[in-house]
């Protein structure tokens, strides 16, 4: 990506990022798409409708001040009292750190545009593990996809993390941005800097009518 797109894409995710709790009400005067258009020619990009609006609304979910899981808490030796509010720790860089939320963020965004969620009430390990994000509606399309070339608003599953049995859960917003309860410019693949653990993917999930496109044109290809 040019250095001048990559500033560009940083001072909007700055702005977008430091109006927190309140951008639900203001989010049609947020340039989202300004975010959304940091394409790569060599990513593909899902045209899927939930696709398009999970990359809008993750970018909500993890600006929140979301309260942290209580094993996040105890590793963190903070007060119930305190991390109630994530905001009282981070402020306007509370979407640089994982809450342990990740599920319940992807949940919600997943709600928002469209999808069932009674199915998603799980933890990042067991949404794969049980084949609930199959059941609301996913493919898994891992047997063509990995980290790096995951279209732009796959969600990315991953198993591991030394000491967090929960695995990971995130959606690929852009080239450079994945996120959930929190954003990285990387997939949390081996060491997370926000997490502190290191995972393994497992699952590259897209609308199952994208993937039947996707599957049409690999097929025309062979």
């Amino acid at each position: 990506m040019p250095i001048e797109m990559r500033k560009i894409t940083a001072q909007l995710l700055a702005v977008f990022f430091c109006v927190g709790t309140v951008l639900p009400a203001m989010a049609q005067d947020f340039p989202v798409s300004a975010v959304l258009e940091d394409e790569a020619a060599d990513v593909e990009v899902c045209q899927d409708f939930i696709c398009t609006k999970l990359r809008e609304e993750i970018l909500v979910e993890a600006s929140k001040c979301r309260p942290l899981a209580s094993f996040k808490r105890r590793r963190m030796r903070v007060r119930r009292a305190k991390s109630s509010n994530s905001c009282k720790l981070f402020h306007d860089e509370n979407y640089k750190t994982s809450k342990g939320k990740c599920s319940a963020a992807i949940r919600q965004a997943c709600e928002r545009s469209g999808i069932d969620g009674r199915f998603l009430a799980e933890n990042a390990f067991n949404l794969h593990k049980k084949g609930l994000l199959e059941k609301a509606g996913f493919v898994n399309m891992i047997w063509k996809f990995d980290e790096e070339s995951a279209p732009l608003g796959a969600i990315l599953t991953y198993v591991g993390g030394v000491g967090h049995r929960y695995g990971h859960i995130e959606v690929r917003v852009n080239p450079n941005l994945y996120c959930s309860d929190h954003c990285t410019d990387k997939p949390v693949t081996g060491h997370s800097p926000a997490t502190r653990k290191g995972y393994k993917l497992v699952g590259v999930y897209l609308p199952f009518a994208s993937s039947i496109q996707i599957t049409a044109h690999t097929d025309q290809e062979n």
